[in-house]
């Protein structure tokens, strides 16, 4: 009978400790559930486009280095709304993140004007020194300040015009023309300096405004300007190169704030490795575009283009003192 006893005490040990077992297993299961987050990442542009190839290797980065804890969703074509309406929507809380070209945030940061001065640097490598530097500092406690938290910078190409009447081989050959500029005023006054009727318009309805005769032409980057089919209804282009451009990965602050900081540095590093990846993509596929245009049926020229900065020169004028200060301006120009 004691041994009945025993047996049976033996038993009933075994099966506490395998069921105290399953639901160690389930609840370790379920916190890891519970430790999955989901980050929505939209931004504006195609499927397979510079900024899509930015954002998706973000994605898998990330993923990667948080063993799927940290899974990026990406929304490409604009499918949670205009620039605009996004970063709004990243600064509320509403969307975690976004890639974005740099324009549009002067509405939130008005310092960021800054990096659309006509003629400012050299080459992207040069900005890329400012913005690793104490203006690029300046610009990111700004924009920190209005909870956009900016985790790094990418290139989105060099600014061209194009239009459907003629070469722009001097400033003067813009005057008479429509020409679409994004919603930031710096871009805007750029092509009134140049004697052209500037008009802002929402990216994505360029095209038909193009196709319609709405405007002559717009100014953008060749990167941005072929995935758009914009060759389909513009005739020239020309390599004014006035300003550079650049990409954006911006997460809301206090969403990043409220990570780990095992994953805050995931999500930095992560960051670092992708817009590497994507300014190299964009250097190396700039120049396959343009033959692509050219061979499509685009006259394109490559006008001198010290008088275009000199017509231009007072552009930055108007905004020193107000936008940004000159000793952030005098920083900027002494980066070797």
């Amino acid at each position: 009978m004691q041994r009945v006893r025993r047996a049976s005490k033996r038993v009933t040990r075994f099966i506490s400790v395998t069921l105290l077992a399953a639901m160690l297993v389930v609840t370790a299961s379920g916190l890891a559930q519970a430790k999955t987050i989901t980050i929505r990442l939209p931004h504006c542009c195609a499927v397979d486009s510079h900024f899509d190839v930015g954002a998706t290797k973000f994605a898998e980065i990330l993923e990667e280095k948080t063993d799927g804890q940290l899974q990026v969703r990406v929304f490409p074509g604009g499918q949670l709304g205009q620039e605009t309406e996004v970063i709004q929507g990243v600064q509320n809380g509403i969307i975690e993140m976004t890639f974005i070209g740099h324009d549009p945030l002067a509405q939130f940061a008005p310092i960021t004007t800054l990096l659309s001065l006509p003629y400012l640097f050299r080459d992207h490598e040069h900005a890329f020194r400012v913005l690793d530097g104490p203006v690029g500092d300046a610009i990111e406690q700004q924009l920190a300040s209005k909870n956009l938290l900016v985790l790094g910078w990418g290139n989105n190409g060099a600014r061209v015009y194009t239009n459907s009447q003629r070469p722009i081989e001097r400033p003067e050959d813009l005057r008479g023309l429509k020409i679409r500029s994004p919603e930031n005023p710096v871009n805007l006054a750029i092509t009134k300096a140049m004697g052209g009727t500037a008009v802002a318009i929402p990216y994505g309805e360029v095209y038909t405004a193009l196709q319609q005769g709405t405007i002559d032409g717009q100014e953008n980057a060749v990167i941005n300007i072929y995935p758009a089919r914009l060759q389909e209804v513009q005739k020239y282009m020309s390599m004014t190169n006035h300003l550079l451009s650049f990409t954006v990965l911006v997460v809301n602050k206090r969403f990043f704030d409220s990570l780990s900081p095992d994953l805050q540095a995931a999500v930095r590093s992560a960051a670092a490795e992708a817009l590497e990846y994507q300014r190299r993509y964009v250097e190396e596929v700039t120049s396959d575009l343009i033959q692509k245009m050219e061979a499509e049926g685009v006259q394109v020229n490559w006008p001198d283009l010290e008088p275009f900065r000199k017509a231009t020169r007072s552009v930055h004028d108007g905004y020193i003192g107000k936008k940004f200060s000159r000793e952030l301006y005098e920083t900027l120009l002494q980066t070797p």
